[in-house]
């Protein structure tokens, strides 16, 4: 992206971007010239961010705001209208993850899972379309190689990462025509933030650490990369483009591989109780 700023005088809102791949998906669309709208519901934290976006230039429109209910996510784009003009990129970053067994989730989980994974991408959207319809802009939805395939005790995060190819196909045939781009990135083993905590299957918020395939940076800058490009879908790392590869050429040898791991691809190397 050096020298070249894709999208000067275009406006990006980004769900889930006070913290982590979010936040620096914000950075990075700003160095290449955008206006940006971040979103998250922890208030403090959004400033904070928009604080260290406005430091280094980058025009920016902070709104705290849950995007899985339709009145918030319908403020959340009347805001960046207001604040910009128009939209002309929505960024569906917004997730959470969960560690544990299937027979051991309880329904809270479950809950919390689609709705931020699936529901807050999907609202978001269809308070967008008429927007993006009109600019002939681009709708990114950040999902993970548990999109590519369900993996053990990750269960219910696969299904929803898996729901988001789903929407994402359905969505590219149906907006075919329109000028609407519709944009599917898969994520591998990503850089968290050190005290990020996800959901145990029993509804603690736990934090796992476990090595890294890529950065947060990384990551971002693929995600604009594959805005720039237009391009319908994006698998990142070496062994997630393997994995996508063999799921579909040898899907026998791939469930081979997954029984076989007994759930350590997510375990980690330590799990601990989030200070909450």
């Amino acid at each position: 992206m050096t020298g070249k700023r894709p999208f000067s005088d275009r406006v990006v809102v980004i769900t889930g971007s006070s913290r982590g791949i979010g936040r620096e998906t914000a950075i990075a669309f700003g160095r290449a010239g955008a206006r940006v709208v971040i979103n998250g519901r922890d208030a403090e934290r959004l400033e904070k961010t928009a604080a260290q976006l406005r430091a280094e230039g980058i025009e920016v429109e902070a709104v705290a705001a849950d995007i899985a209910r339709g009145s918030d996510a319908a403020r959340l784009i009347s805001a960046a209208k207001a604040r910009f003009g128009h939209i002309d990129v929505l960024v569906n970053n917004a997730g959470v993850s969960m560690r544990g067994l299937f027979s051991e989730l309880v329904p809270e989980v479950v809950e919390t899972v689609v709705r931020t994974n699936i529901t807050g991408a999907v609202v978001p959207t269809v308070a967008a379309m008429n927007e993006l319809r009109e600019r002939r802009g681009s709708i990114i939805f950040v999902s993970s190689l548990a999109g590519v395939h369900g993996f053990p005790n990750v269960s219910i995060y696969s299904a929803a990462k898996m729901a988001l190819t789903g929407l994402a196909q359905s969505l590219d045939a149906e907006l075919a025509g329109s000028g609407v781009h519709v944009g599917l990135i898969f994520l591998g083993f990503t850089e968290n933030d050190p005290d990020k905590s996800i959901l145990a299957a029993d509804g603690r918020e736990i934090i796992v650490k476990r090595r890294h395939q890529m950065s947060q940076s990384q990551a971002a800058q693929e995600i604009v990369k594959l805005t720039v490009r237009r391009r319908r879908q994006r698998v990142l790392t070496p062994p997630g483009r393997l994995l996508y590869l063999a799921a579909h050429v040898a899907p026998v040898l791939v469930r081979a591989v997954l029984r076989r791991s007994g759930g350590r691809i997510h375990a980690g190397t330590s799990a601990r109780e989030a200070n909450r």
